[in-house]
């Protein structure tokens, strides 16, 4: 029999660390499966997978900042990595991720596209040339999705911007024959409808904030599983429901209360979070969930 069954059994012999281990080992990020999350990693995996074709899906992941969108893409870059061919030497890369640039700029962002697969381009390269440049690297890195994160940047633009930021996107989207993935705000879904035509590939898929139901006692029982206290903690419904209110439903906010309490568990002995901490505890976060 486990000394702490309460915990992970990957997690069970940190437990028995010092303390300061165990508070670096609460502060890491870690990847806590729920069910919207789940979801999402199966439409990028199906997507991923998708044969090519002249007019390829796309998928708009979209909602309030620290609802976890760029762990999703993490968790499933990791899950599909680079490969070395070794006939060629080239790397092939099934997910490329990039962000887009602070306002709409095509040549700012060849030159980012460019340095995230390893090609800085020279500082005077016209847009013709970083547009040629970056086709050819993208054909032989062979990719199978590309990523844009922060896509909500292109509304900081002009239209005409806009426009050709978006003109852009559809042209690497259809000349490569990959799916494009766009993360972003919920005015994220404005920048999209911005082209008519782009917009009727993408589907959207919104992670909104949490609610006290039944996903939400998942994700948190999933998190209390991966943190290294000595003794279980159970939390009552009130004690749940006053977590999400204090945090606006937003994960990371609510990551970031419940490593605060682990913390104080490990700090004054009590080796556990209580109902009494959650309802005491003291926040700033806004107490309405995010439109």
């Amino acid at each position: 029999m486990t000394a702490y069954p309460h915990l992970d059994p990957a997690v069970q012999s940190h437990a028995d660390l010092p303390d300061r281990e165990r508070i670096e080992h609460i502060r890491v990020d870690r990847w806590i499966d729920y069910p919207r999350a789940r979801q999402a990693l199966d439409k990028l995996e199906e997507l991923l997978l998708f044969p090519k074709r002249a007019r390829m899906p796309n998928l708009l992941i979209f909602g309030a900042s620290g609802m976890g969108k760029t762990m999703i893409i993490e968790k499933f870059v990791r899950a599909n990595p680079p490969s070395f061919d070794e006939s060629s030497g080239i790397h092939h890369r099934p997910v490329i991720v990039v962000q887009m640039v602070a306002s709409p700029d095509e040549g700012r962002f060849y030159h980012r596209l460019l340095s995230v697969i390893g090609a800085p381009p020279p500082t005077r390269a016209t847009l013709g040339q970083l547009e040629t440049q970056a086709l050819r690297l993208l054909q032989e890195i062979a990719p199978r999705m590309l990523v844009i994160d922060e896509v909500q940047n292109l509304i900081a633009g002009t239209y005409r911007e806009q426009r050709r930021m978006l003109n852009l996107l559809r042209f690497l989207g259809n000349e490569l024959r990959i799916p494009l993935i766009c993360l972003g705000s919920h005015e994220a879904r404005d920048a999209i409808r911005g082209d008519a035509h782009l917009n009727s590939r993408f589907e959207p898929y919104g992670l909104a904030p949490w609610r006290p139901d039944a996903d939400f006692h998942g994700l948190i029982g999933g998190l209390l599983y991966s943190l290294p206290l000595r003794l279980p903690s159970e939390l009552t419904d009130r004690a749940l429901k006053r977590l999400v209110e204090a945090n606006g439903g937003i994960t990371d906010a609510i990551f970031k209360m419940v490593r605060g309490l682990a913390t104080d568990a490990i700090l004054n002995g009590t080796e556990r979070i209580t109902s009494a901490a959650i309802l005491d505890h003291r926040v700033t976060a806004p107490t309405t969930f995010a439109a």
